[in-house]
């Protein structure tokens, strides 16, 4: 195998396309130093609000069979904390140097300034926003604001799959000068406790993820891929090597895993990395690169 590197912007390059996505393993330094020491090529913390917050209170996630449902309720230790973490973890991994990405999550374009405002000084190599609104507007105003308070930061925006012209919005993410684009996003949903005769999830709906959204998140993938010029970061139900390889040819330049980690824990980084190894080589590929958007050329 010649190259794994992978280059999502001019100014970062990846030892692989394999990442920790937002979500499930993000909310400790300890445990982002786990994953970067797992074989990450970046990791994602979990998503970041401007003040602290608990979050919801048990059952919070559950295993439906074809996939995970989670409603944590954003529960994470606010912005202030977040730039402590970064500091821990770049101190922790000394000379490996592992790009640290930042999910953000506001309710208002303003609110989303501020958080970019104030974690600008702590350098994250990217900021992800969270966008919890499939609107074409807000997220204009949105990544607008951000990018007006990152200080030069990279910024990618994460949509989800609930807009129905997904290629529209990423386009329009784009123009307003977005980096990248991170797709997809858990997908809203229900389980119901029949005997219960009440919602599973204290907080009823939750975020569908795992391998019930892979083929969701590759269809999306295609759409964003060939509407704009920006780089893509798949996410949505990688658990295996081929599953990589598979999100690469529809579009992505990087690729995240999450809910891998609930069903094989951390070596699922090293795990995958060698399916795709074995992959690559079997069909002769010499590069990643040569899979993005494959099955568009």
């Amino acid at each position: 195998m010649s190259n794994f590197s992978c280059k999502l912007f001019d100014n970062l390059i990846l030892k692989s396309p394999l990442i920790l996505a937002s979500g499930i393993s993000g909310n400790s330094d300890g445990l982002l130093v786990r994953a970067a020491k797992s074989g990450a090529a970046a990791v994602t913390t979990k998503g970041v609000t401007l003040k602290y917050q608990k979050g919801a209170e048990n059952p919070v996630s559950t295993d439906w069979g074809p996939g995970l449902i989670t409603n944590l309720g954003l529960s994470n230790p606010g912005i202030e904390s977040m730039a402590y973490m970064i500091k821990t973890f770049r101190n922790e991994m000394g000379d490996q140097t592992i790009p640290i990405f930042v999910n953000i999550h506001g309710e208002s374009a303003e609110e989303y300034a501020e958080i970019a405002r104030l974690i600008a000084p702590s350098h994250p190599d990217l900021l992800e926003i969270d966008l919890p609104f499939p609107d074409e507007t807000l997220a204009q105003e949105i990544t607008h604001a951000v990018i007006e308070n990152a200080s030069g930061i990279p910024i990618s925006v994460k949509i989800s799959a609930d807009y129905p012209k997904i290629g529209q919005l990423a386009k329009v993410i784009e123009d307003a000068g977005a980096d990248a684009i991170s797709a997809i996003n858990s997908m809203k949903g229900l389980i119901v406790d029949a005997y219960a005769a009440k919602p599973f999830l204290s907080s009823g709906v939750g975020g569908i993820s795992g391998p019930a959204i892979k083929p969701i998140a590759l269809y999306c993938i295609s759409e964003i891929y060939q509407a704009v010029n920006i780089p893509v970061i798949g996410t949505g139900g990688v658990l295996t090597g081929l599953d990589m390889a598979e999100m690469m040819m529809a579009g992505a330049t990087i690729v995240g895993i999450g809910s891998a980690l609930y069903y094989s824990g951390y070596g699922a980084f090293s795990q995958t990395m060698n399916e795709f190894e074995t992959f690559m080589k079997s069909e002769g590929y010499q590069s990643a690169s040569e899979l993005v958007g494959k099955i568009w050329r």
